[in-house]
């Protein structure tokens, strides 16, 4: 997968959950940003570049819906 690839998931995950209609499904959008910021790092890692100013772990903790 290329990093716009990723990037869009990510941004596209972001604005599900801040969507969601429920709690559940906020949180397994949460999850999915955090997966997708974990396989950006990797790809960033694996070309030798730096993650610094590009999404990290950003599951939301509480900012799901009751």
């Amino acid at each position: 997968m290329n990093l716009n690839q990723l990037l869009h998931d990510h941004q596209r995950a972001k604005l599900n959950a801040q969507r969601a209609p429920s709690r559940e499904d906020c949180e397994t959008y949460s999850d999915i940003i955090g997966h997708s910021a974990m396989l950006i790092a990797d790809w960033r890692r694996a070309k030798g570049l730096s993650n610094i100013g590009w999404p990290q772990d950003e599951r939301l903790k509480d900012g799901c819906r009751p």
